[in-house]
């Protein structure tokens, strides 16, 4: 049967959270019409041990698809997703954490709206928890205004949308950083020439200590960096770019002001040192494509807030 959907889930030192998502994926997924990739990156625990004995224990009861790629060397999540991106048959790609799980209604939600195809990147909602899944009952689904705008406003996380896999082909994302999944948003969106925004609650997000983002250091900067370069690189194909560029100074000033909560001294002097030279290099679109006051005022500031920052 044609694959609709291909879920990518990179799999690393997350043996204690898998029962709970494959149980989701068992309940949320549990058609052959979906397709679910895991990778393994390498996990000294060797995590995926715990998928493949659940795969191997529920073989009668499970209709989705699955694929188990595992990596030779221990590369990080974007290497993982990008590993899995290459082999993906689904017309529409979606990813799902380790850690974290889908909602029953995953699939019957997002069933429609992916056969029929109509929609370059079809968004939802999710809930964070930290031990207890929340409850979920049904409820009606209600479509939201919507537009290629929509990351700016309601989050980068790649976990709440489904990409038509002919609008993100070639996209891959950047190695070696963190938040890379601005970058990938930043470029599906601006690909994006239609989207659909659903109310429906359809994934569960685990807060935990140790995550990648959990700890604010230096490496915060990696935001900025891969909001102001995949803008730099996509502003072309956006309608509005002058809200493009407001929303991107919003950014920079809001992450330069958390740079204040780095605790380490020389840590968080070489985040301010980043986070300045990243927004110069985002001051050409700022001139070319934004001439409100205002917007030039908050850059200026977020500039300033770098500059003292180093000192402090």
């Amino acid at each position: 049967m044609t694959v609709s959907v291909s879920l990518i889930c990179p799999v690393y030192k997350v043996a204690a959270y898998l029962p709970e998502l494959m149980k989701s994926l068992l309940d949320g997924v549990n058609s052959e019409q979906v397709e679910v990739v895991f990778v393994d990156d390498c996990c000294p625990e060797q995590s995926i041990l715990v998928c493949e004995q659940f795969l191997s224990e529920h073989a009668e009861l499970i209709k989705f698809q699955y694929k188990i790629i595992k990596q030779s060397v221990n590369q990080g999540q974007a290497a993982a997703r990008n590993v899995a991106l290459a082999i993906a048959q689904g017309e529409y790609i979606g990813f799902i954490d380790s850690d974290d799980a889908i909602s029953p209604y995953y699939w019957e939600a997002l069933r429609p709206y992916a056969l029929a195809a109509q929609y370059d990147i079809i968004e939802f909602t999710f809930e964070e928890f930290k031990e207890t899944l929340p409850e979920v009952s049904k409820t009606d689904i209600t479509e939201l205004p919507s537009s290629n705008l929509n990351p700016f406003h309601y989050g980068f996380f790649v976990w709440t949308r489904l990409y038509k896999k002919s609008i993100v082909e070639e996209l891959r994302f950047p190695e070696g950083v963190i938040f890379e999944d601005i970058f990938y948003n930043v470029h599906a969106f601006s690909e994006a020439k239609s989207t659909l925004r659903l109310s429906s609650c359809l994934v569960f997000y685990r807060k935990r200590e140790g995550s990648t983002t959990s700890g604010r250091t230096s490496s915060y900067s990696n935001l900025l960096l891969n909001l102001v370069n995949s803008t730099n690189s996509t502003i072309e194909c956006f309608q509005d770019k002058a809200e493009v560029v407001s929303q991107v100074v919003r950014y920079s000033f809001l992450v330069s002001l958390k740079g204040f909560t780095i605790k380490d001294r020389s840590d968080r002097r070489h985040f301010f040192k980043q986070c300045k030279k990243i927004n110069l290099s985002f001051t050409p679109l700022l001139k070319q494509f934004n001439h409100s006051l205002m917007v030039k005022f908050k850059f200026k500031f977020s500039q300033f807030i770098c500059s003292i920052g180093k000192f402090l």
